[in-house]
């Protein structure tokens, strides 16, 4: 039976957590530094308008993650009229169009042209609060500036987007990570997967990396997904509480860590670090026995990117709606009694 999102409900009032992928089209690989510089800055001010909130990102050469984290719109528009409405457009006054309506809105003003500020006010309401009119206007935008730096005409992307809702709460226990923890973690170590580093923090284009030169948004998304603070945190607060938080993250990276021999190397001795090797896990999927999750969060887990919504037993208790298939657990590791919805297409999980 198929799952409609729709069925995915949640309480009025709260927000909610996703995690969304988009591929360029044939998934060629045309994302360098140049265009993930660009994309980078754009999500930050889309972000700032919009009002959702980054938990965790990675920037590929053919693919994004985002973990996003969307108010409830009714309750966050509560109370809001036309000036704060139309004060919004001014975390985007750095694009030429939105210069031009706010200018178009002090015309309409001082011409009693009421109506024409009241149909602008409603137009940005519909794009506050919002993942697809996010999602839209994201990849929109970097469509727009990608095509004309390079001369190209047409599609960018391979299709509309990937969204997997996520269990909001976050945190680790003896049991294992949250699911929105084990998202931001999985989200963090693409960049490991794919082989272009050895190590997250050396990725510049992932939120971990971020938050270890100091990006306060990225720490606050690490912090709310340990449980620990959010956006509202205080910025002394969140300086404080980091050290903390970037060790207990660190660990859940990297488990005991890859295995690496010690000795002389042109940077300098190094210490030898026990771990696990790529040996083993081929030998763990090859009997097939279950994984430890630093060693699960290794691989791609496709539960994460094809399924419909991922969380524990409570979660689904409240979210699901009657006809709804029943949530499995998730495949080849304790997972702390992590479930999903939808199956994925193939193995569930595949090796890096």
């Amino acid at each position: 039976m198929r799952v409609h999102r729709y069925q995915i409900l949640g309480d009025p009032g709260e927000a909610h957590c996703y995690h969304v992928v988009s591929r360029i089209i044939e998934r060629r690989i045309v994302l360098g530094d140049e265009e993930r510089e660009f994309m980078l800055r754009l999500l930050e001010r889309q972000l700032r308008f919009s009002g959702l909130e980054c938990l965790a990102y990675c920037l590929m050469g053919n693919h994004f993650h985002l973990l996003l984290r969307v108010p409830d719109k009714e309750a966050a528009l509560e109370g809001w009229g036309e000036d704060e409405l139309l004060g919004r457009l001014e975390r985007l006054n750095s694009e030429a169009y939105t210069r031009k309506l706010l200018a178009d809105v002090e015309m309409w003003r001082s011409n009693g042209s009421g109506h024409a500020v009241a149909k602008l006010a409603e137009s940005v309401r519909a794009r506050l609060f919002d993942l697809s009119a996010f999602m839209k206007e994201f990849k929109h935008k970097f469509s727009i500036w990608f095509n004309k730096r390079h001369g190209r005409r047409g599609p960018l992307w391979e299709e509309r987007y990937r969204a997997t809702r996520v269990e909001g709460a976050g945190g680790l226990s003896p049991d294992g990570p949250s699911a929105l923890l084990a998202v931001a973690a999985y989200i963090d170590l693409n960049p490991v997967r794919a082989g272009l580093c050895d190590d997250p923090k050396d990725y510049r284009w992932c939120s971990y990396a971020a938050a270890v030169v100091g990006g306060k948004a990225a720490r606050r998304g690490i912090a709310a997904c340990l449980g620990a603070g959010g956006e509202g945190e205080q910025t002394a607060h969140l300086a404080r509480a980091w050290a903390r938080h970037a060790k207990c993250y660190r660990l859940l990276l990297f488990g005991v860590g890859e295995h690496r021999e010690g000795g002389a190397t042109p940077e300098g001795p190094t210490k030898r670090q026990r771990g696990f090797t790529q040996a083993q896990i081929d030998k763990v999927f090859a009997r097939g026995g279950k994984l430890t999750v630093a060693e699960a969060l290794r691989c791609r887990l496709r539960h994460f990117t094809h399924g419909i919504a991922l969380g524990g037993k409570v979660f689904f208790e409240s979210a699901l709606t009657s006809g709804a298939p029943p949530p499995r657990e998730l495949p080849g590791a304790e997972w702390g009694g992590l479930a999903a919805i939808g199956r994925p297409r193939g193995a569930p999980i595949t090796g890096s």
